[in-house]
């Protein structure tokens, strides 16, 4: 499998001090979403996977018109959460919001809940699981794209490298982000790890 880690573009949130756990993009990030469809042209992706919060599944809907292939969004790929508790909204609610996506795990008939407060650990727990079901749904010659958060990414980045959740290593978190990654049976191959430029040129 190649794995395309993307960040979503600028959020609202990113833009206000108070909590905002989902929201929208802004205009500036949904010009970095275009960016990033643009930076994907010739990938030959195979499918694509989002984080069930809005702003990671607004930044996946410019590469799945560009591409043909539906938005599979996953709810274990929200972002790491440090403060309270929240729920976001049900799978029919996100399906009727959001053509071309496919929701693809339970979300309950109250929505989906995250408990927050995650520790670190918590943290690699929930990249670690993830990592394992790209890994075992997407084998041999697949190409995705997932679209997920900064703090997320970064722990599904040190488990895919094999690094604990206490490592130092720090990644480049901009907004758009696009981490490529290869998974070979000798190892694991980091293609790239940066802002977005067209890489299939």
């Amino acid at each position: 499998m190649e794995l395309f880690i993307i960040r979503h573009g600028q959020s609202v949130g990113n833009t206000v001090k108070e909590d905002m756990p989902d929201c929208e993009l802004t205009e500036l990030g949904r010009s970095q979403a275009e960016t990033v469809a643009i930076c994907m042209e010739g990938a030959g992706l195979t499918h694509i996977v989002s984080s069930p919060l809005i702003r990671a599944i607004e930044t996946a809907q410019p590469l799945s018109r560009a591409t043909g292939l539906p938005v599979r969004v996953w709810l274990d790929a929200y972002e790491i959460r440090n403060r309270g508790p929240y729920r976001g909204p049900t799978g029919q609610a996100l399906a009727q919001k959001y053509g071309g996506i496919v929701v693809e795990d339970d979300f309950g008939d109250d929505g989906w809940f995250c408990a927050g407060d995650e520790s670190d650990e918590m943290g690699h727990e929930r990249a670690t699981r993830v990592l394992e079901r790209l890994r075992r749904e997407f084998p041999g010659d697949e190409r995705v794209a997932l679209f997920a958060h900064g703090g997320f990414n970064r722990f599904l980045l040190r488990a895919a490298i094999g690094l604990g959740p206490g490592s130092g290593v720090k990644f480049s978190e901009a907004n758009g982000s696009i981490y490529w990654i290869r998974f070979e049976e000798r190892g694991v191959v980091v293609e790239y790890a940066g802002a977005p430029r067209p890489l299939f040129a």
